[in-house]
């Protein structure tokens, strides 16, 4: 009522006296339903929504009125409508309201000396969209220059700390240096939060503009729908909330025509004849979730499935063997549609896959879960913003590349011998689904590097919309935020990078594009020999004794004490040939070899124990400095359990390979 009374005041002294009368003409009906005169029911928002789409062609020129249909006595029959509608029972008779008058009568008062009243007004500004992303990349480029300072103080201090010989001045300054740098660093956190929250705007601006198109959908479909919004005051990035607004609308359109059943067909279900549709909204994380549900008649799985065979996707056979997922993912290929009829508003398999390559655009996934007659919930997951995300870096030969956070579903070290083939393709199974498995390195033509073990690869499953995979890497390095840079030629025509982020050592990290190396990586899945599994060593509390075989002293000293500062007992063999000997006088838990030694080298001691009985289940770990992919393999062909490159050493990763291999 206050709305209305709003428009007709400012109607009134613009001139637009038509619009006027019709807000004239609401108010005066809400008026009454504020007094309890009448009792609001659907024929009355009929009228008012009928009121609100009069106003926009009344603002347009009157040439243009004929073609909106509210020229001549438009105005005149929709104020009697509303009189009508809002008709006061105790009245006799009702009468069409009194035009407004374009200027107030005021009466003469009093002269009033009002008390002095301090107001606090809010002042905004309208930005251009363009100039808060000039900005956006500038203070990203200062988050960059910051990391970079921080790095350059931290190894400044430390040379300071360990170098005696460095004057007292040197280390004044230094701490100066790192005052500034803790100054920039919060400086730049709280500008680019600042930055950030000016792109953000809340769901609301999305969501409100959904009820009224579903309710008229509803009318026109013969269907009661009620529409709960939660969660609209979520923030998210304006550039993404302007990509959702038709995938959403999508999603809500089929829900109205194929989710909720007819008041009818809801009442011979038990149910009330009134649907609900749910909107909600929230902050996971980095990540904010979109919900759109309802609680109509679900996805009939086996109504996709005879789909699926109808239009020969896959065998029937096949068919039964996919997962409820699995099968929820067909609905989102272009044309696929279990409709029985094609209507205006849906049936033509035209709508989810438009949400698919949205959300995929956006860095988001979509899921869908469905129980028959009760419901069926669509769930979004977007980024907060598209230019600062978190990242997962992994190592893959001597490279470092970044995995964006929203694609990574869960990390693992999974066991060889836990691979099988899939139509002639290597898959790993995880909790009951089948992945197919990609190796990062194949994809980039890398060396690998790092810790090779015949029993354990590292591997992260990854996500794009409904399709994962697991991507076997050779590290992970941890997760870091990142600035998102777009790639240049020739380096843009590079299959499988979506961009590129600069570190505080100064190194460019490569940012993975996983919906792209999902859907091209099909030729290049790891094969993998199968490997027979090895009955464990078992458990006891005696201590373990490891053969050590290493022909230079220093390194063989290194391995030892870090061995015997873990509980270990070490013996030390100078070459393969003495580590033979020693073998057949003790029996040892572990042995950790070179491969480059006198007399007998690595490859073939390995191979020699490997064919002993007493030694062929003992895991034997190579650490050597010949990386060459011929050598891995001859290494781990020999029989070896590790391959261990002496450049990417470190006792930590000695110790964990360790633990795995002989508890």
């Amino acid at each position: 009522m206050r709305e209305a009374h709003t428009i007709k005041g400012s109607s009134t002294m613009l001139g637009y006296k038509r619009i006027a009368e019709i807000a004239h003409g609401i108010e005066n009906g809400l008026q009454k339903a504020l007094e309890d005169r009448v009792k609001l029911e659907r024929n009355h928002f009929e009228i008012i929504f009928k009121c609100v789409d009069a106003i926009g062609p009344l603002l347009e020129d009157k040439l243009t009125w004929d073609d909106a249909g509210v020229s001549g006595d438009f105005v005149q029959v929709l104020c009697q409508q509303i009189a009508d509608a809002f008709l006061d029972k105790s009245s006799k008779k009702e009468t069409r309201p009194i035009e407004a008058q374009t200027k107030p009568v005021i009466e003469p008062t009093k002269t009033i000396i009002p008390p002095v009243v301090t107001t606090v007004v809010e002042e905004s500004i309208r930005v251009d969209i363009s100039k808060l992303d000039k900005l956006m990349n500038l203070s990203a480029e200062l988050l960059i220059s910051k990391i970079r300072l921080n790095e350059l103080v931290k190894n400044l201090s430390r040379k300071v700390e360990s170098s005696p010989q460095i004057n007292q001045n040197c280390g004044v300054i230094a701490q100066e240096l790192n005052k500034v740098d803790n100054n920039v660093d919060f400086i730049t956190k709280n500008l680019g939060d600042e930055v950030l929250k000016l792109r953000m705007v809340a769901v609301s601006h999305l969501f409100n503009a959904f009820p009224r198109a579903m309710r008229d959908l509803a009318i026109k479909k013969e269907k009661d729908i009620i529409i709960e919004i939660k969660g609209e005051e979520t923030q998210l990035d304006k550039a993404i909330i302007d990509e959702m607004k038709d995938p959403l609308m999508h999603i809500l359109r089929n829900a109205v025509d194929h989710g909720v059943e007819s008041p009818k067909e809801r009442l011979a279900k038990n149910k009330s004849a009134c649907g609900k549709i749910n909107l909600n909204a929230y902050q996971q994380g980095s990540q904010v979730v979109l919900e759109i549900s309802d609680d109509g008649a679900g996805i009939d799985l086996e109504l996709v499935r005879q789909e699926i065979e109808k239009k020969g996707l896959i065998g029937r056979d096949k068919i039964n063997e996919l997962s409820d997922e699995q099968v929820y993912s067909f609905l989102f290929m272009p044309g696929f549609s279990t409709s029985k009829e094609v209507t205006d508003i849906s049936g033509r398999g035209v709508g989810l896959d438009v949400v698919r390559e949205k959300v995929a655009k956006l860095k988001g996934v979509v899921e869908i879960f469905s129980i028959i007659d009760k419901g069926t919930k669509f769930t979004i997951r977007l980024p907060l913003t598209l230019a600062i995300t978190e990242s997962l870096f992994v190592g893959c030969g001597a490279e470092t590349f970044a995995l964006p956070v929203e694609h990574v579903v869960e990390t693992m070290r999974v066991n060889f011998d836990t691979i099988h083939t899939v139509e002639g393709k290597e898959a790993l199974t995880v909790r009951g689904s089948i992945l197919p498995l990609i190796r990062l390195n194949d994809i980039f033509g890398l060396l690998q590097r790092g810790i090779m073990e015949k029993k354990f690869f590292l591997v992260v499953v990854v996500q794009s919309v409904e399709k994962k995979i697991g991507l076997m890497v050779d590290q992970i390095l941890g997760r870091q935020e990142i600035v998102h840079k777009n790639l240049n030629q020739p380096l843009s025509k590079i299959s499988g990078l979506s961009g590129a982020t600069i570190l505080g050592d100064g190194r460019v990290v490569l940012i993975l594009d996983v919906p792209q190396i999902i859907e091209t990586a099909q030729g290049l899945v790891a094969r993998l020999e199968k490997v027979t599994p090895k009955p464990q060593i078992s458990t006891t509390k005696k201590l373990k004794t490891i053969l050590l075989v290493e022909d230079a002293l220093s390194t063989a000293m290194l391995e030892k004490n870090i061995l015997e500062s873990s509980g270990f007992s070490v013996v030390i063999a100078r070459d393969g040939q003495e580590a033979l000997e020693k073998a057949s006088q003790e029996k040892f838990d572990l042995v950790i070899t070179d491969v480059l030694m006198p007399r007998m080298n690595g490859f073939e001691l390995t191979r020699k124990l490997k064919k002993d009985n007493l030694y062929k289940d003992t895991p034997i770990i190579i650490v050597t400095t010949r990386e060459t992919d011929a050598d891995k393999r001859e290494g781990l062909e020999a029989g070896a359990d590790a391959y261990i490159l002496k450049s990417e050493f470190t006792s930590e990763g000695l110790l964990t390979t360790i633990e795995r291999l002989v508890g």
